[in-house]
């Protein structure tokens, strides 16, 4: 109660009923400043408890930081997220004071995680953009850790609408 609002608490008990009773999903279509974000915490937080690896799908990489804020709002900021993007300062998880509290593995690391299709004891949900899937065709490596990873998980969009990429229509 002291972590969401009523608006926030029917959407996770509305997500974990479709999870658990209908074995479906869920789209929170809330406008710009109800809390969807600290709606997806709440989800990769049940995600974690309930045995899942969650994973957190989203347009930007600074958009990192917003979940790990929510996380930590609602009392789960030592859950530990796996970066799938590159390691730079704009992938880089702050916290409210600007602080570096994760960043993504180097890529020689990142690379033998991947291949091994499975995502390591150590991490308890996984952060990535949709940018990260957008090109299969030419590199297979990112998609099918998703693919492996996803089965059976927990998987959060995060500004879905943009998951598609930019239309070439006028």
């Amino acid at each position: 109660c002291s972590s969401l609002g009523a608006e926030q608490v029917d959407a996770v008990a509305l997500a974990i009923y479709n999870i658990e009773v209908k074995k479906q999903g869920l789209i929170v279509g809330d406008q710009t400043g109800i809390g969807k974000g600290r709606v997806a915490a709440a989800m990769i937080r049940y995600g974690y408890y309930n045995g899942l690896k969650p994973i957190f799908l989203t347009e930007k990489p600074n958009l990192f930081s917003d979940i790990y804020r929510d996380l930590a709002d609602i009392g789960s900021k030592d859950l530990r997220p796996f970066i799938i993007n590159s390691k730079s300062s704009k992938t880089d998880i702050k916290n409210k004071n600007g602080d570096t509290v994760y960043e993504a593995l180097p890529k020689t690391e990142q690379e033998k995680i991947f291949k091994k299709l499975e995502l390591p004891a150590k991490f308890n949900f996984v952060c990535a953009t949709y940018s990260q899937f957008s090109s299969p065709e030419r590199n297979f490596v990112k998609p099918n850790f998703l693919r492996a990873i996803s089965h059976g998980n927990l998987i959060i969009m995060d500004e879905s609408h943009n998951a598609g990429g930019k239309s070439n229509t006028g």
